[in-house]
């Protein structure tokens, strides 16, 4: 899988602590993208047995209990993805996934078997691409009101209820030289 970036704790993308996994690569270019920087598909290739390892590893150094997915386009990475997932899904408590992609359309299969069975180790989905002029701070962890959320493990729904009522978050990283900001930025922002 080529990954672009791990963090930790997050609390800008989901209820509680999180370690967040950014992908690299994806065909969509929505306007205005939060992470252009994020599409084109370079990078070094790293296998998911070490990746989980190092996600499994910052996740317990920092107490986090959630875990969430970005990118670039995870499902561009589908087989990698499944594999990732299925050694992740007994280490957490919560699985959120954003995609550009549409829900139904990957579990009617359209995209692939590996995207599809990857929706069986999600608990929430965040899909449909990010476009700009439907940006509102009403959405919260969402950049665009046609995106929707799908909670595939009902009982996590109370969690991310309370979570949705502060409004949006956004949390600020330094690495090196480079100011990182996570979580869903207002228009114009």
């Amino acid at each position: 899988m080529i990954v672009a970036r791990i963090l930790s704790p997050v609390f800008s993308l989901g209820p509680g602590k999180r370690i967040c996994i950014w992908t690299q690569g994806c065909k969509k270019r929505c306007k205005r993208c939060i992470s252009p920087e994020l599409q084109p598909f370079s990078g070094t290739e790293i296998d998911e047995e070490l990746l989980s390892n190092i996600i499994i590893k910052i996740a317990e150094n920092n107490d986090c209990k959630g875990i969430t997915i970005s990118g670039g386009e995870p499902f561009e990475q589908s087989k990698a993805l499944l594999k990732l997932l299925k050694k992740l899904r007994n280490k957490f408590e919560d699985i959120l996934v954003y995609t550009g992609l549409k829900f139904n359309n990957i579990q009617n299969n359209l995209y692939g078997g590996n995207a599809k069975m990857c929706l069986s180790y999600i608990d929430v989905l965040i899909d449909g691409e990010y476009i700009d002029e439907l940006n509102s701070k009403d959405c919260v962890l969402r950049g665009s009101s046609n995106q929707e959320i799908h909670f595939l493990n009902k009982k996590i729904y109370p969690l991310y209820e309370e979570y949705m009522r502060k409004g949006r978050v956004l949390q600020s990283f330094v690495h090196g030289k480079d100011t990182i900001v996570t979580g869903i930025k207002n228009k114009g922002d």
